[in-house]
């Protein structure tokens, strides 16, 4: 390859992270499409042009060298479809198809976004409406396969939510902390936490309420993201969706939790049990569950 072609796809791998984040975030999983009612193909994709006419208005979209596309596909009980392609370089646009009682396919959907982040977010927001609730379909039942000549690697699918991976259990069992994303009405939050992992349950619990550690509206959080790094590098392992269940100290499985919780936790004084009654009238615990 030479110098100057290298260059202007050294955004690939980049892309592909938020593609792989995106996948995890809808937990959808890699398998061979040929099985599946709802696809989803990443490809490369080369010279785009997409003519397309809304009303009576013909336009074109033009992407003139290398993209990253997203196909999404239903086939039954109609076909729906959407596409997205994805450029640093140019305008990145997302196209959603339908077909109508009559059998002719139209044109649902198109816009064109600044930044492939922004146009990644519209199309799976949208595929979710237009494409999936459209053909009684959920990202459950989506298989995704990319292209071989994309640089898509081991990184690529443990962020794409792989729970079950080595990385992502050596990480869970080595680690103590990670980093929590959650969404309030206020935006999103970030914040490295303390955990214990429940290797035999697939449970993480996190305790909030302490001097040491309170996260900011704990009680309200129901779904989150858990962002594992590497011990000792500054590089992500995975970005994974979770559940989230608060326990309460009225809560009949507090005691069995915040002894568990607290047997690990180092460098408080008294027993552990002292400090799981020492909780229970000001903490609460956020049971995690990994959405695979």
């Amino acid at each position: 390859m030479a110098i100057s072609e290298a260059s202007a796809t050294d955004w690939l791998p980049g892309v592909l992270d938020g593609v792989a984040r995106a996948l995890a975030r809808h937990a959808i999983k890699e398998g061979d499409i040929r099985t599946a009612n709802a696809s989803l193909r990443i490809e490369r994709e080369q010279h785009v042009k997409r003519n397309v006419q809304v009303y009576w208005t013909p336009f074109e979209a033009y992407i003139p060298d290398t993209s990253i596309g997203l196909h999404l596909e239903v086939a039954k009980p109609t076909v729906h479809w959407a596409e997205a392609y994805l450029s640093p370089n140019h305008r990145n646009w997302v196209f959603i198809f339908a077909e109508r009682p009559d059998g002719e396919i139209q044109l649902a959907y198109h816009g064109d976004y600044a930044t492939p982040a922004e146009a990644m977010d519209m199309f799976f927001s949208l595929s979710s409406w237009y494409v999936l609730t459209a053909t009684d379909s959920a990202w459950g039942d989506v298989l995704y396969q990319v292209a071989d000549d994309l640089p898509w690697g081991e990184p690529h699918r443990t962020l794409a939510g792989a729970s079950t991976s080595t990385a992502i259990q050596e990480s869970l069992k080595k680690s103590t902390i990670f980093w929590l994303k959650w969404r309030t009405d206020k935006g999103e939050k970030t914040m490295p936490v303390w955990f214990v992992y429940d290797q035999k349950a697939t449970r993480i619990f996190v305790l909030s309420g302490e001097r040491q550690q309170t996260i900011p509206e704990a009680e309200q959080i129901r779904e989150c993201e858990i962002i594992l790094r590497w011990k000792g590098k500054n590089a992500s392992v995975a970005e994974i969706p979770a559940s989230v269940r608060v326990i309460r100290g009225a809560d009949p499985e507090w005691d069995e939790v915040a002894d568990k919780v607290a047997e690990k936790r180092l460098n408080i004084p008294g027993t552990p049990e002292d400090t799981a009654r020492r909780w229970k009238d000001e903490c609460v615990i956020l049971e995690l569950t990994l959405r695979t």
